[in-house]
Order: C-alpha cells, then sequence, then structure tokens
C-alpha cells in the first residue's frame, strides 16, 4: 500500500504537537517538549512559507509521520524535519516525499536534514541515502531561580531594544550580522528581511532584545522569547557579541543579565542551544554559568541530494 499524505493547516496544530512530542520523548524523555507556537512554526514556516505533510499507510489510522521542510529563499537553502510515531512504518516513504517535494520546489537549494542524535534508525536510513553528519548542536538548560553576578567590573551598559524602533532595529541589525559574521553557515540578511522576521516573533513569541555597549559603542545583544512559556521556561534564541568587542565577558554579562531576568519572572528554567563546534567558546561560557546538556541533535547534508 502506498502513502497516504495531505498538507498540515493550522488545524493539525494538536496532531503535531502530539506526533512531534511522541517522537522526540521516547527517543530522549529530558528533552525539551514542544507547545503550540513552535507547531505553528512548524506548520507555517519558520523564513518562508513551510511546504508540510501528514502522512499514513491505512485509511483508518491516526496520522504517523509529520513533514515539515522550511525553504530559506535568501540563503537557497532547505531545512528538512520529519517525526514519526514510535512503531509507525511511514519514515522511509515519508522521507522519499520530502525530498520530492523539496526537488519540485527547488533542486539546486542545499538540504539541511535535522535529526535527533538517538534516532539510529532515521541516522541509518539517511546515511543510505549518502547524507553525513555537517554539524552537533547541544540544547543546555539551567534551573532558575538563580542568584548569579558578574564578577567582570565593565564600562558596558545594557538597555532593552525597543522592537517598535526602527533606529533600534537598524542597531540591533547590524550587531547582530557583525556578530555572527564568521559563525558556521552564516549569511547576511538584509535589513527588511530581517526586521520583518523580528516583527512577527515579536508579535507571535514575545520577542525581547537587550543591548549591550561599550565605551558607548554597541557591542553585542541578547535576545529571548517566550517559545518554551508551555514548560515555564525561558529561551535565549540569539547571543552575540561584535568582531571587535570578543574576548572581552561581555558575552557573559548579558547571559547573567537573561538568568536574572527570567529569576525574577518566576520561570523555572533557561534553555538554549549552542553549536557543537562553535570556536568561539560559547559552549564554555554557558557551562560556567551552569548549564548542563539535555539533548544533541545533528544536522546532515548530501551535496547530491536532489540527483
Amino acid at each position: 500500500m502506498g502513502l497516504i499524505s495531505r498538507e498540515a493547516t493550522e488545524e493539525d496544530v494538536a496532531t503535531v504537537i502530539e506526533i512531534v512530542n511522541l517522537n522526540i520523548l521516547t527517543l530522549n524523555p529530558s528533552d525539551k517538549r514542544i507547545g503550540e507556537t513552535e507547531a505553528r512554526h512548524y506548520i507555517q514556516g519558520f523564513i518562508d512559507p513551510a511546504i508540510t505533510r501528514l502522512t499514513k499507510l491505512n485509511p483508518e489510522d491516526d496520522w504517523q509521520s509529520f513533514i515539515t521542510l522550511n525553504p530559506d529563499s535568501s540563503r537557497k537553502r532547505f531545512y528538512l524535519d520529519i517525526y514519526t510515531r514510535p512503531g509507525a512504518a511511514t519514515l522511509n516513504l515519508s522521507l522519499d516525499l520530502a525530498l520530492d517535494l523539496a526537488r519540485e520546489h527547488d533542486p539546486e537549494y542545499r538540504l539541511w536534514l535535522g535529526i535527533q542524535s538517538k534516532d539510529y534508525s532515521y541516522k541509518s536510513l539517511v546515511e543510505s541515502h549518502h547524507f553525513s553528519i555537517l554539524r552537533k548542536y547541544w540544547t543546555l538548560e539551567m534551573d532558575l531561580p538563580a542568584q548569579i553576578r558578574s564578577t567582570r567590573n565593565s564600562t558596558g551598559e545594557i538597555r532593552k531594544l525597543d522592537l517598535n524602533d526602527e533606529n533600534d532595529l537598524v542597531t540591533w541589525h547590524e550587531v547582530h550580522q557583525d556578530s555572527f559574521s564568521k559563525h558556521f553557515g552564516f549569511m547576511p540578511r538584509k535589513f527588511d528581511e530581517w526586521s520583518a522576521l523580528v516583527t512577527r516573533d515579536k508579535e507571535e513569541i514575545n520577542t525581547q532584545a537587550w543591548l549591550i555597549t561599550e565605551n558607548g559603542e554597541p557591542a553585542g545583544f541578547i535576545d529571548c522569547n517566550d517559545e518554551l512559556l508551555h514548560e515555564n521556561s525561558g529561551y535565549v534564541a540569539g547571543l552575540g557579541v561584535r568582531q571587535a568587542f570578543q574576548g572581552k565577558g561581555l558575552g557573559e554579562v548579558l547571559l547573567r543579565h537573561a538568568i536574572q531576568f527570567y529569576s525574577a519572572l518566576g520561570r523555572s528554567k533557561l534553555l538554549l542551544t549552542v553549536d557543537a563546534g562553535n570556536e568561539s567558546g560559547a559552549l564554555r561560557l554557558y557551562e560556567k554559568v551552569g548549564m548542563k546538556s539535555i539533548s544533541e541533535w545533528h544536522q546532515y547534508e548530501n551535496l547530491n541530494w536532489s540527483k
């Protein structure tokens, strides 16, 4: 019997949450659960509109797998995630369908495929399609409240950015682009596109951002959001320091600010994701303030995926 599929819509949020969390937590009970906001992003798309499918083998079955293929036209890149109920037999055909959908959209894009590190059957499947690990990422968390203070004497000052003020957005964009310019996979994003994403996330997940200055010069930023509010957790979405100001402890000052901010709000945890190959010393910083890894995710790529 062939694969039965249809596009996932806003009405499928509860189904997506169920499939994704069953997949994630069966493999690693310590991993974070997704909530309604993240499920809607999976369906709608994180950058450009997502290409989605729910799949199953038998008409009488519940939906067994969820495909979310996220194009990023400015970077000519796909981000592909497939989540499957434990024990379902839809993964092989769902991967074939996802690759066909990507080919139809644009076979010239690069395709990055994300897999939880303990999902050995999925990893074996994509490796049989000649995908190999490109990058490893860790999800880190710490318990709150945490009473910590920076030991650094700094002339740096932190202020909250007004995300309704275009001047503040321009400043943040400049600092953001410079901070990440040497990170793996980074490609510049034009201000109009970048600011539209910030505005969307401000409304949908309550994005908030802070700027740190050194001797009056914009030097770094941290942005956080309510993506994990369903778990009473704060989430650090981005932390960056401009190239000229790195190595001065500004990242630690910003991170401790976020810890104190969420502690004061009564959140029980703080989470973030880090690139295991990041040469900036980010992992050492996170461990220094007491964050610990709860899960590992692998990003796979096959440069000839569309052939």
